[in-house]
C-alpha cells in the first residue's frame, strides 16, 4: 500500500532549484532512505512532506490525502539536534509533549512507561534533559516524537555523532520500528546504515533523483567490480600473470609486491575466484591469504554522482 506519493515535486529558491521535478512513493511498513550530500535537497523534500514549506510545483499526498494537515497526528519527526526542555526531567518532558499531543491520564502514563523502557531511559526518568549524554538525548528525541504513537516516522541523520555502541542500539530500534508496522523515512549521510537498515532507497544530487530501488538492485546495477586479494608467499611471475589476464580477457591484473589484485566484473565472480585459486595452487604459489572486497553503496554513490560522498 502507498502510504506517501511524491509526484513532480520542484523547489526554487532565488535562482537556484532545489528540488527538480522529483517523483517517488514510500509504502506501508518501508524503512526508506533519502541519501545524498549536503544541498541535495533532503531538507527541503522532507520539510515539504511534513508540510512545513510548499512546492512550487507538483503534488504530495499522505495517507491517500493532499492536505498534511489531515493526517498531522498519524506523523512526527525525530530531530537530530535535541527537541526538548533542557530543565526538564525526562519524565517532565514525556508528560508535557504527551498532553500537548492529547493523551493524558492512564493513557499517557502507559505510554511513557512503555516507552522508557523501550528505549532504556527508566534509569534516567528523573534526570535533568540536559544532565544526559549526547546519545541518550538523543533517544530522548525519539520518546518524545514517538509518545502519541505515530505511523509514520521521520528521522533526521539519526545517528550522526554517535559512537558505534549507540549507533548499533539506534538501528536496532529502527529496526522495531519497522516490525511494529511503522513506516519509517530517513535521511543519512552513512552509507553503511543504508545498506544495513533500508529496504528502498532514493540518491538525491543537488535537487534531482539520481535513482531509487533496494539496495541490493542498487549495488548491483552501479556498484561496479569486485576486488579479489591474494597474498602470496611469493611474486607471481610476468609470463604468469598475462596468463591470467587472458584466461579473465581483462586488462588489468595488479601486482604489489606479494599481492596480486584482481578486479572482477560481478558475473560469475564466485567461480572465477575458485579458478583462480585452484589456478595458482597448480602452478605452485602458495597462498598465504585472500579477500575480497564487494561493492556497496559508497561504490554506488561514486559511480552514479562521479564523487564520494560529503557530508
Amino acid at each position: 500500500m502507498v502510504l506517501l506519493s511524491i509526484k513532480n515535486v520542484s523547489k526554487i529558491y532565488g535562482q537556484k532549484k532545489v528540488l527538480d521535478n522529483i517523483s517517488f512513493d514510500i509504502l506501508e511498513g518501508e524503512i526508506f532512505g533519502l541519501l545524498g550530500s549536503n544541498g541535495a535537497g533532503k531538507s527541503t523534500l522532507m520539510s515539504i512532506i511534513l508540510g512545513l514549506n510548499e512546492p512550487d510545483s507538483g503534488e504530495i499526498s499522505v495517507f491517500g490525502s493532499a492536505k498534511i494537515h489531515d493526517s498531522i497526528k498519524k506523523i512526527s519527526l525525530v530531530p537530530q539536534d535535541p527537541a526538548f526542555y533542557a530543565d526538564f526531567s525526562v519524565e517532565k518532558n514525556m508528560h508535557f509533549f504527551g498532553s500537548i499531543n492529547g493523551l493524558g491520564g492512564a493513557v499517557l502514563e502507559d505510554r511513557i512507561n512503555f516507552l522508557l523502557k523501550w528505549l532504556e531511559l527508566e534509569e534516567f526518568r528523573e534526570t535533568t534533559a540536559d544532565f544526559l549524554s549526547g546519545g541518550y538525548q538523543r533517544l530522548l528525541n525519539i520518546a518524545l516524537s514517538l509518545i502519541h504513537d505515530p505511523l509514520l516516522i521521520f528521522m533526521d541523520e539519526p545517528t550522526a555523532g554517535l559512537d558505534p555502541k549507540m549507533r548499533q542500539m539506534f538501528w536496532s530500534k529502527i529496526r522495531e520500528l519497522k516490525k511494529s508496522g511503522k513506516t519509517v523515512i530517513i535521511t543519512t549521510h552513512y552509507m553503511d546504515e543504508a545498506e544495513a537498515l533500508c529496504t528502498r532507497i532514493a540518491l538525491l544530487k543537488k535537487g534531482a533523483l539520481l535513482s531509487i530501488g533496494t539496495p541490493e538492485e542498487l549495488i548491483r546495477q552501479y556498484g561496479g567490480i569486485k576486488v579479489v586479494i591474494f597474498k602470496m608467499e611469493k611474486n607471481v611471475s610476468q609470463a604468469d600473470i598475462e596468463s591470467i589476464k587472458k584466461a579473465l580477457k581483462q586488462e588489468s591484473v595488479i601486482e604489489r609486491g606479494n599481492l596480486l589484485i584482481i578486479p572482477l566484473q560481478q558475473a560469475h565472480s564466485v567461480e572465477k575466484i575458485a579458478a583462480i585459486t585452484q589456478w595458482l595452487i597448480d602452478k605452485g604459489y602458495n597462498i598465504l591469504s585472500a579477500m575480497t572486497k564487494e561493492p556497496d553503496l559508497e561504490d554506488v554513490f561514486l559511480n552514479i554522482t562521479g564523487e564520494k560522498m560529503v557530508v
